[in-house]
């Protein structure tokens, strides 16, 4: 099971401005969301991210080089898996509920959360419209394997996790995954961080989230 530490920034708060922050995730570690249990062709997609947090907010930056780009969803809480999807799995301390934030490569996002894959519980549009989002989606240089080049980045303040009672990310201890995906692409593929042993891509089984530690 891997771990990820993840970083208190003192000198950021949930008012900063998401392009700044944006600049400053690139400063911070990477870590590479390649694991493939299910597919049997090789994808030509290349994803990691990286993660920190101020105490009220998490911060969090995708980056991801892949041949297309296909976006066909534009509401919040719409089925954004089935685009040019990134995920991010999360439960706090000893919770069994957890909750999953997705978002497509134009910002669109769905978060919901429950115990498992059925019966889960989205959050409403104005919670959901609570998390900063900045994108990036521009053709690739000529020299990468890819025809696209995209980057996005998440502002999640505490206030949007409305199920658990939390006050700060400090020293919190958390379990979670993150994931690449695209269900409807002309390649579908479902990568992730922690590696899942399933026989058909899932990526709601919580036993193989990693941990997460906050700083």
């Amino acid at each position: 099971m891997k771990t990820i530490h993840i970083p208190l920034i003192n000198s950021v708060n949930p008012n900063i401005i998401i392009e700044n922050v944006s600049q400053l995730m690139d400063s911070l570690p990477s870590h590479q969301i390649d694991n493939d249990p299910w597919t049997k062709l090789k994808i030509n997609c290349q994803t990691s991210f990286s993660i920190a947090h101020c105490g009220d907010a998490i911060f969090l930056k995708f980056y991801v080089n892949e041949d297309v780009i296909k976006t066909n969803m534009h509401k919040t809480n719409d089925p954004v898996y089935k685009d040019n999807c990134v995920e991010f799995f999360v439960s706090f301390g000893f919770e069994n509920e957890y909750y999953n934030i997705e978002a497509n490569c134009f910002g669109i996002c769905l978060m919901g959360y429950g115990l498992d894959r059925t019966n889960r519980k989205l959050l409403p549009e104005n919670i959901i419209d609570k998390i900063k989002r900045t994108i990036l989606i521009k053709s690739a240089d000529e020299l990468a394997t890819t025809n696209f080049e995209w980057q996005i980045t998440l502002a999640i303040p505490i206030e949007v996790f409305t199920y658990t009672n939390l006050s700060s990310f400090d020293k919190k201890q958390g379990r979670g995954n993150f994931f690449k995906c695209g269900d409807d692409l002309p390649e579908p593929h479902f990568f992730t961080w922690n590696i899942i042993q399933s026989q058909n891509p899932d990526f709601h089984l919580p036993e193989f989230f990693g941990e997460l530690q906050f700083g």
